[in-house]
């Protein structure tokens, strides 16, 4: 598995250097949080569990026409917090953004991208669901069944410790050290399957599974 972004990260990284540049961020904390909700557009996600007992969320966007603001959206809803990003109604010029969010291991996770990556590690009592439409999907070390859906994006799933449910139309699936069943669908993807202990259950109409 690739090393995990740190926050620091989120600053540096240089496709973020535009000619004209503005940003916003958070770096905010949340106590007794049992569920984590992401919504995003563009942003790539990175999900890690924390010895801390509270959630904390640390992020940037920028983006190049400064008439155009975006803006970070947490609310909470008893134990359950909302992170989204607010858009402008027009948006024009180049935008990226990342967040980075750090919780309890048994915080579960629900998170939505278009475009975005998704990363998530060591979380999860009930549930991990992660979507994306292009971007690529990875999550490790899961304590729950997982649900991964990614329409042109790869899947990489390893060490899960529930069922996992997963489908692509196009994007490759690598699974490996699951404890559980698997369902997965996918059009013209491949599968690679190991150390599968529960039963399987696969359908694809040109891919090949291994």
């Amino acid at each position: 598995m690739k090393r995990w972004i740190t926050f620091t990260a989120l600053l540096t990284f240089a496709t973020f250097i535009f000619a004209q540049q503005n940003q916003v961020e958070i770096n905010k904390s949340f106590p007794n949080i049992t569920e984590v909700i992401v919504d995003v557009v563009f942003c790539e996600v990175d999900i890690q569990a924390s010895e801390d007992a509270d959630v904390s969320v640390e992020g940037v966007i920028k983006w190049e026409k400064e008439k155009y603001p975006y803006e970070f959206v947490t609310k909470v809803t008893g134990t359950t917090l909302h992170v989204e990003v607010k858009h402008p109604r027009h948006s024009k010029g180049r935008t990226a953004g990342k967040i980075a969010l750090k919780m309890p291991a048994m915080t579960d996770i629900d998170v939505s991208s278009v475009s975005g990556n998704i990363r998530a590690s060591g979380v999860g009592q009930r549930y991990v669901k992660l979507n994306s439409v292009s971007g690529e999907i990875e999550a490790a070390n899961i304590g729950s069944k997982v649900k991964a859906s990614s329409v042109s994006g790869n899947i990489q799933l390893t060490d899960i410790n529930g069922h996992v449910s997963t489908s692509t139309i196009s994007g490759n699936q690598h699974l490996a050290d699951v404890s559980g069943n698997l369902k997965g669908s996918s059009i013209s993807g491949n599968f690679k399957i190991s150390n599968l202990k529960g039963n399987r259950e696969i359908s694809t109409v040109s891919g090949s599974v291994h």
